[in-house]
């Protein structure tokens, strides 16, 4: 639902404070449902699988609970990937900025939810990828499947059985999509 009265910036947006979880789409101010329990489990597993992967390689910075992510300018859009993953070499002088992060994260992972529309998510992976980020996850509880997008090339599906190793993007990372699902 949007809430905004007139479209305003990704600087301005930044500013403000809200009670619950918002993006800024195309300078409007939207407000995102609640996650559930079981969503953040999902979100929870998958940033401790990256995070014990990423304290052994220290490649970058992981960012959880809708860290703020601008997709596109004019009017601004920033987004709120469930997980990601910037890698330090991409971020200037190897730190994080204060703020909405501009520069596009090399992953962005999605966790759907029961009231997500499946062409919302599609839309919301395409925006992604046309603005730099490198692959997008959508992983289903549902379904217990992840499904892994890149810019020009076919998804790739895999089930609960799978291993998830992405050795182009995290050297060295591999688990089983089963344990982003440990606690269902």
């Amino acid at each position: 639902m949007s809430i905004a009265q007139q479209t305003i910036s990704a600087t301005e947006f930044e500013q403000m404070t809200f009670e619950r979880p918002t993006e800024l789409i195309r300078g409007d101010i939207v407000e995102c449902e609640m996650p559930t329990f079981q969503h953040g489990s999902v979100v929870a597993w998958i940033t401790i699988l990256l995070g014990i992967w990423n304290k052994t390689h220290k490649l970058g910075s992981i960012g959880t609970n809708d860290s703020h992510v601008l997709t596109e300018r004019d009017p601004d859009t920033v987004r709120g990937p469930d997980c990601a993953f910037i890698r330090f070499d991409r971020l200037p002088g190897g730190k994080l900025p204060v703020g909405v992060l501009t520069i596009p994260v090399d992953l962005a992972v999605e966790v759907l939810s029961p009231s997500d529309r499946w062409t919302e998510v599609m839309e919301t992976v395409l925006e992604y990828l046309k603005s730099g980020v490198v692959q997008v996850w959508v992983v289903d509880p549902e379904k217990r499947t992840v499904a892994i997008h890149r810019a020009d090339q076919t998804p790739v599906y895999l089930s609960e059985t799978d291993s998830l190793t992405r050795p182009e993007l995290l050297p060295g990372f591999t688990c089983q999509v089963a344990e982003f699902f440990a606690d269902l």
